[in-house]
Formats: structure tokens, sequence, C-alpha cells
């Protein structure tokens, strides 16, 4: 795929982002002030996928399109059909790693024709990975049907442009993004006659790391035709997980259709623009949209089906972790021109977890250890927010939108159901943690064209968490069905802005507007049923069915 079909995807995600805050404000979900650059961001990994790579030089500009591009996809498939037992069979294990240390560079000078100076960099690394595995045995099944799945990426590799207009009609612009992305997809099943050990388990564990950071320098031309300066900036990293996984056995379930999973991204690359107008009469002025963001996403469903005990098993285990030290930083300068332009910068730094977890057993003997949802989610920003407008003498003004955004969210469900006993099982955990250090500051200084300062800057934490748990059991209920959850939010960050006005006194108006927002919000429900009978008939019916919809 070529990178101007990218940059057309780039747009489209952000208008679908920009309809989804509309309806969002609409059901007065005002948790993270900073979600859109999340996606801003994300929406730039997709152009920094891997791309085939083109260079053309134009008699009407420069246009130069770099990328960097690493791509892993595994399809892994394992089915076993015994009539007598299955051991060691059917299991799944991939590996992917991908490292890359080069860089971007490009250096553009514009001349005298019409036309101007565009650059688009991309570095990206992609891997996915699906995994299925299904066992059918007449007698037992053991250490089978396993999925095991490991991906990592690291990157130091850097973009780098630097533009000069000429003297010719035409402008600068530089799209800059790095982006990870890793994917896993992970289903289970197993159907034994007899007992089912070590089997049907998924595990994945997914690492990013970023080093590597954009930079653009900017200088205007003397041309009188259109044109500015125009820099967009982008670090993104991605990671999700689906897990499912299914046993069903006529005699005892243990240590079997267990998910977990860990996603770990560290980033401390930055963001830098300078950008300064040219002395051109044409209309334009400098913008610069900038945007550091990470997301993971985990989905996790278990459900055993037993006609004996279930022990240690349909487990689902969570751990989500997101480390930013990068920082988003613009110096803008308006030019000597005499035509309607002015600075504009917008900056965002988001992180962003999803966990939804739902465990289900049906054992016609006892239950223990089984059937339970652990949640981890931390989350540490470091990274700023900073930009320096100055403007020119030609027409227009500054305006700033500088945010930071944290947002957590948990879902948790679970069911047993036991003919026995129900020991330790269908207990729900959530911790969320929330520490932001990061702030956003800014400095406007008016020029001698008419317009005025304008700054929004926002530092937001939100965290959501829903738990439902249900117990029913012909013997007792000890220590189950418990939701437990804790939350924690710290901010140290703060907005600063410092605004001068302008010497032209015609159209001239500060404009500032800061806030701080944190939500959370924790909602559970759990019950506990406990009805014994002495009967010298039993029958054990069960039914059981999980959906989910990614």
């Amino acid at each position: 795929m070529q990178l101007c079909s990218k940059l057309n995807i780039l747009r489209q995600s952000s208008r679908d982002v920009n309809n989804s805050q509309n309806n969002g404000k609409s059901n007065n979900r005002k948790g993270v002030v900073a979600p859109f650059m999340v996606v801003i961001t994300l929406s730039i990994l997709l152009l920094a996928g891997p791309t085939s790579v083109t260079l053309s030089v134009f008699a009407q500009g420069n246009t130069a399109n770099q990328g960097i591009g690493q791509s892993q996809s595994g399809i892994q498939l394992g089915v076993c059909v015994s009539g007598n037992g299955t051991v060691f069979s059917c299991n799944n294990s991939n590996t992917q790693s991908q490292t890359n240390t080069g860089s971007n560079a490009a250096a553009q000078s514009g001349g005298s024709g019409s036309g101007g100076n565009s650059a688009t960099q991309g570095i990206g690394q992609s891997q996915t990975s699906n995994q299925n595995s299904g066992v059918t045995s007449g007698g037992n099944t053991t250490n089978s049907g396993n999925n095991n799945n490991t991906q990592s990426q690291t990157n130091t590799g850097s973009n780098a442009a630097a533009q000069s207009g000429g003297s010719g009609s035409g402008g600068n612009s530089a799209t800059q993004g790095i982006g990870q992305s890793q994917t896993s997809n992970q289903n289970s099943g197993v159907t034994s006659g007899g007992n089912t050990q070590g089997s049907g388990n998924n595990q994945n564990t997914q690492s990013q790391n970023n080093t590597g950071s954009n930079a653009v320098a900017q200088q205007g031309g003397s041309g009188s035709g259109k044109g500015g300066n125009s820099a967009t900036q982008g670090i993104g990293q991605s990671q999700s997980n689906n897990q499912n996984a299914q046993c069903v056995s006529g005699g005892n379930t243990a240590d079997s259709c267990n998910n977990a999973s860990t996603q770990t991204q560290t980033n401390s690359g930055s963001n830098a623009a300078a950008q300064s107008g040219g002395s051109g009469s044409g209309k334009g002025g400098n913008s610069a949209t900038q945007g550091i963001g990470q997301s993971q996403s985990n989905n996790q469903n278990a459900q055993c089906v037993s006609g004996g005990n279930v022990a240690g098993s349909c487990n689902n285990a969570s751990t989500q972790t997101q480390t930013n030290s990068g920082s988003n930083a613009a110096a803008q300068q308006g030019g000597s021109g005499s035509g309607k332009g002015g600075n504009s910068a917008t900056q965002g730094i988001g992180q962003s977890q999803s966990n939804n977890q739902n465990a289900q057993c049906v054992a016609g003997g006892s239950l223990s250890n089984s059937c339970s949802n652990t949640s981890t989610q931390s989350q540490t920003n470091t990274g700023s927010n900073a930009a320096a407008q100055q403007g020119g003498s030609g027409s227009g003004g500054n305006s700033a939108t500088q945010k930071i955004g944290q947002s957590q969210s948990n879902n948790q469900n679970a069911q047993c159901v036991s003919g026995k006993d129900a020991i330790v099982s269908c207990d729900n955990q959530s911790f969320q943690n929330q520490v932001n250090s990061g702030s956003n500051v800014l400095g406007q200084l008016g020029g001698s064209g008419s317009g005025g300062n304008s700054a929004t800057q926002g530092i937001g934490q939100s965290q959501s968490n829903n738990q439902n748990a249900q117990c029913a059991s012909g013997g007792n209920v000890d220590e189950s069905c418990n939701n437990a959850s804790t939350q924690s939010q710290t901010n140290t960050g703060s907005n600063a802005a410092a605004q001068q006005g302008g010497s032209d006194s015609s159209d001239s108006s500060d404009s500032s507007d800061s806030s701080d927002s944190s939500d959370s919000s924790d909602s559970s429900d759990s019950s506990d049923s406990s009805d014994s009978s002495d009967s010298s008939d039993s029958s054990d019916s069960s039914d059981s069915s999980d959906s989910s919809g990614q």
C-alpha cells in the first residue's frame, strides 16, 4: 500500500474519532479530555505500517516518501481427535521479534518555480498471531491443546526532516509517524470423555519499546503564492489480545482452560517541530499537530463444564502496563509577509487501557480455585506538552490546544454452579493505578498583525470498573463470589499559559481555558445462594454459552 493511501486512512480515522467524541459528549461521558489525540496518533500508526518506498522530484516541487516497515504474521492450527487418551498433543507455540535501528532523513530546499516541499516519513512494526487448537478425546486429555504466544518489538530509529521554502509559490509540509502494533488471537477447545489435565490454556506476552523520535524544521520562503508550514507528527503503540478457552469433561477438570495475558508498552520518544514563517505575501501560516498515544485492549473468555470436579481452571488473568516519558515540543514564529496566516498548535498525550473478562464454571462435583478474574492496569506519564508561539506581521493569531489524558476500563463477570462445594472460586479482583506528572506549558506573543491569542489546556484521568459475581451451590460456598476493586489516581501536572497581545489594537484578544478532571466509578454486584439436598437419585444437567463481540 502506498503512503498516500494510508494518509487517507489517517484522515478518515480522525473524522470518525471526532464524530465519536461528539456522541460521547451527548451522553455526558466527560472522563478523559484527550482521547481524540490518542486515536489521531494511532491512526498515524496505520501510516507507519509496512510500505513501499518511493522518491520523486518534480519540476513543480520536492516530494519525498520514506518508509521503514517490518511485518510478521503467524497462523497456527492444531486439531486432535482420539478414541482413547490425548497426551502432549495439538499445542501451538509462536515467538515473534522485531528490532529496528534505521532512520529516515530528508532535506528539501525550494526553488523559484511553483510548488513546495512535501515529506512523508514512517517507521512501522506490525505483528499478528492467530492460534487455534481443538482436542476431542474419548479418554483423558493431558497437557494438550495449549496456545503460547510471545511478541516483542524494539525501535530506536527516528524521522528527521529539514525544509526551506524557495522564492516560488508553495509551502512546506511534513508528516512523520512511528508506529508499533501487536495483535494476538487465541482459541482453545477441549472435549474429553474422561479427565482434562493441563490442557486448553492460552498464554500471551506482548512487549513494545520505542526510543525513536520525530523532528522537523521548516523555514518559509519568499514566494508570493499561497503556502505555509504544516507538520503532523505521531508516535503510537497498540496492543490487542483476544483469548477464548472452553473445556468440557465427563470426569474432572484440573489446571485447564486458563487465560493469561501480559502487555507492556514503553515510550521515551518525542515529537519536536520548529517552524518559521517566510517573507512571502501570500496566504499561509504555521500549523503543528503532535500526538503520543498508547493503547491496550484485552478480552478473555473462559468456560468449563465438568461432570466431576473443577480445580484451578477457567481463570482469567491480565496485566497491562504503560509508561511514557516522551514529550511534544513546538516552536512557531510568524513570518513578515502581509498575507493572512497565523500559528496553530495541537498537542496531546494519551494512554488507554481496556479489559473485559468472563468466566463460567458448571460442575457436577466441587469447584475450587476456578473461574476467577484478575486484572492489573497501570499507567505512568512523565511527558509534557510545550509550545512557544510568536505572531508575525501578517494578519492572524496564535492558537494552541494541549491535553493529557489517561483512561482505564475494566469489566469482569464470573458465574459458578456446582453440585457440591464452591471454594475460592468466581472472585473478581481489579487494580487500577494512574500517575501523571506531565504538564501543559504555553507561551504566546502576539505579532504586529491583527489577531489574538487562544489557549485550551486540559489534564484528565478516568477509571471505570464493573464487576458481577454469581454462585449457586448444592453444598457450601466458601471464600467465593467476591468482588474487590482498588482505584488510585495521582496528578502533579499543571497547566501554565503566558499570553501577551500584539501591537495591532484593531482586532486583538486573549483567551485561555484550562481544566483538570478526574473521574472514577466502581460498580459491583455479588450474590451467593446455597441449596443442600439429599436424594437417592441425582442428575446433573448443564447448558452454558458464552459469546463476546470484538
